[in-house]
């Protein structure tokens, strides 16, 4: 912190009425105890950086947040054509050239810290028109204002949905037919948060929900089977099996394995991609492909086919990873493609091809079942980095032990056989009431044990890159239900999120490498 000229002189303006002598020397002990001031007050700030993002054991507050109305420089700015890249294990943003080396490239690494926010994409279709908002404000308000809260936090990644999960605010309506402003509202959030230095992973399809989902594409394709009869309704949360009789479960887990191998279901599916890839932004007139905006695809969220009732599952699925990851990256060379599984380990006997790593590593036996095999679905060539998912509460595995052994198993598969970057892209743990916040404690705990993981492997050079939370959700609409899993900014999580931004950005600042000639 220092002085400025209007500060200092009106400190000392009281001395310049009072004779010559007297004025110099009070001038001279004001700047020296302003010099002394000034030097202390450094000391004290360079300390408190230091042990507040470094200590692992402090738990000092972090710097306290501008206010929305303060403009705050991107922490991690977008320069145009500026793709992120994987080279040497790392996630990288290419540099300037280095001097005297020919084509040589000074890359930094990008250590992701972000968040989920699957309805971020439809956020700029809400209007107090046609709906009852907080304070009046438009979805394109609240936008901006969660990524300027985002990069002030340091945030520097978000993971969003590029369809729709919500009938009311369609983006595709039919193959090849789209809603022009559920693309528009995409654009905006592309716009803006390239604005604001945040990159956006975008997840091309949802395993969950019809709308915008793989059971909406099948019964799209006019080669699959028409359904003999109406699939349930998504009533709360994601679409499951529970509440269903087995003819109605085992009908709706064949059909909906149909979309990994019906000819109609690939195209519709495709069709949906090649869309999104060849889109030009309406705000800032750069088609998608071209937008380093954009860090990387996600093939589809949380795939299933499950193989305790479809023989081939694996095979099925592992079929169209490797289809469709050669597909996108035909079309779109430029960014990074990965699949968007929790990273289950298949079980003896599954077609896919390779190691399938630990068995007692998955969280029960059903997960062997989804026709997942983290180091299979992972190894193409065209896949460039790894995901897993983390979810204590729907795993019942609340025990740190696994949590722990979760995560790490997959770091050291990631690290000894894929040679590939990985990322827990999802992981979070619901509060028992959202209103009262009462159970913060343990959430914090789940948090803190994340954070640190990814930290000491990024210190240590191993493969885990980074973390996104479930989840950080809007406050827009009046009277919405509060998602159990997502952080308020007054949270003691955000906190935890706030320091370890600021740590594994002091990581990705304090390290710069040779990328070769990566533009």
């Amino acid at each position: 912190m220092t002085m400025d000229s209007e500060e200092a002189e009106a400190i000392l303006a009281p001395d310049w009425e009072r004779s010559r002598r007297r004025r110099k020397k009070r001038v001279l002990v004001a700047l020296a105890a302003t010099a002394v001031g000034v030097l202390a007050l450094a000391s004290v700030l360079a300390f408190l950086q230091v042990f507040q993002g470094w200590d692992e054991g402090a738990r000092l507050a972090p710097s306290p947040q501008p206010s929305p109305s303060v403009e705050v420089a991107p922490r991690w700015p977008i320069e145009p054509g500026q793709f992120a890249a994987v080279r040497g294990g790392d996630f990288v943003l290419a540099g300037r050239p280095v001097e005297g080396e020919g084509n040589e490239t000074d890359c930094r690494p990008l250590y992701l810290t972000g968040w989920n926010a699957w309805d971020i994409a439809r956020a700029a279709r809400i209007s107090p028109r046609n709906h009852k908002t907080v304070g009046g404000e438009t979805g394109k308000e609240a936008l901006e204002a969660q990524l300027a809260a985002a990069n002030a936090a340091g945030l520097n990644v978000v993971r969003a949905w590029a369809h729709t999960v919500d009938p009311s605010y369609p983006v595709m309506r039919s193959p090849g037919v789209y809603d022009e402003a559920g693309l528009d509202a995409i654009d905006f959030l592309l716009d803006r948060a390239n604005k604001h230095g945040v990159r956006v992973i975008l997840s091309f399809v949802d395993n969950w929900k019809y709308a915008g989902g793989v059971d909406q594409m099948v019964d799209f394709s006019p080669t699959a089977p028409s359904r003999t009869g109406a699939r349930p309704e998504d009533e709360t949360g994601d679409f499951d099996q529970i509440g269903l009789n087995e003819t109605a479960k085992e009908y709706e887990v064949k059909r909906h394995a149909l979309f990994f191998t019906d000819e109609g279901a690939r195209e519709v599916y495709k069709g949906h991609v090649r869309e999104l890839l060849e889109r030009v932004n309406s705000y800032s007139g750069v088609v998608y492909k071209e937008d380093p905006t954009i860090f990387a695809w996600n093939l589809i969220n949380e795939p299933r086919c499950e193989s305790w009732l479809v023989e081939g599952c694996e095979g099925r699925l592992q079929g169209w990873i490797e289809e469709m990851s050669a597909y996108v990256k035909l079309l779109d060379p430029n960014h990074l493609v990965t699949v968007g599984g929790e990273g289950f380990f298949a079980g003896p006997g599954s077609n896919s091809e390779g190691p399938t790593g630990n068995l007692s590593a998955n969280p029960a036996d059903w997960a062997a079942k989804t026709g997942q095999d983290f180091v299979a679905n992972h190894a193409p060539e065209s896949i460039d980095f790894a995901t897993i998912h983390l979810w204590p509460d729907n795993w019942n595995q609340s025990s740190t032990a696994f949590q722990e052994e979760w995560i790490r198993s997959h770091a050291e598969l990631a690290s000894s056989v894929l040679k590939k970057p990985v990322i827990v892209q999802e992981f979070g743990k619901k509060l028992a009431d959202p209103e009262t916040r009462e159970d913060l404690g343990e959430r914090d705990s789940v948090y803190e044990m994340v954070n640190k993981l990814v930290e000491s492997d990024v210190e240590e050079g191993g493969s885990l890159k980074g973390s996104l939370f479930w989840n950080w959700e809007i406050d827009l609409l009046i009277g919405a239900t509060e998602d159990p899993y997502t952080l308020r900014p007054e949270d003691s999580t955000f906190d935890l999120i706030r320091s370890h931004a600021l740590r594994m950005q002091n990581l990705s600042e304090s390290r710069s490498f040779d990328c070769g000639d990566l533009k």
